[in-house]
């Protein structure tokens, strides 16, 4: 790999109990400013109850954002999920989808399947997406 390689993880964590919008928001804006800040691209999503984020960027970047976000007191548990290097980038941009709090502009969970569907994440990153986005949902029928 040349030394300008991308390196791609996806973690979960448990949200701090007690969790609103304001306090999403407040972890949207960081993760925006830090993004731009760092080079820093990939989707957040939460579900209320966890939070699941793709982050891809140059290897310092990832690994020294990781660093931060294990010490942030919003959430616990932290554990990654998948790791990659490649030569691009999935995503254009920091995306955000969260099935509890739809009234937060770009943080709807309907948003989440055409997010997945216009980036070219590894299939098995988009199946973990995937079913990080339905976990609570009541069955129909």
């Amino acid at each position: 790999m040349s030394s300008r390689s991308i390196t791609s993880l996806i973690f979960v964590s448990t949200a701090k109990p007690g969790m609103n919008q304001d306090d999403f928001l407040a972890i949207m804006s960081v993760t925006l400013r830090n993004s731009e800040r760092f080079g820093l691209t990939g989707l957040l999503v939460c579900n209320g109850f966890n939070f699941m984020q793709y982050i891809e960027g140059e290897r310092s970047s990832v690994r020294d954002r990781m660093y931060y976000i294990g010490q942030d007191d919003r959430h616990s548990g932290v554990t990654i999920l998948y790791q990659q290097e490649s030569e691009s980038r999935q995503f254009a941009n920091i995306y955000f989808a969260g099935r509890h709090f739809p009234s937060i502009q770009g943080c709807a969970q309907s948003d989440l399947p055409k997010i997945l569907a216009d980036v070219s994440m590894p299939e098995m990153a988009r199946t973990l997406f995937r079913s990080f986005g339905s976990l609570g949902l009541q069955p129909s029928g």
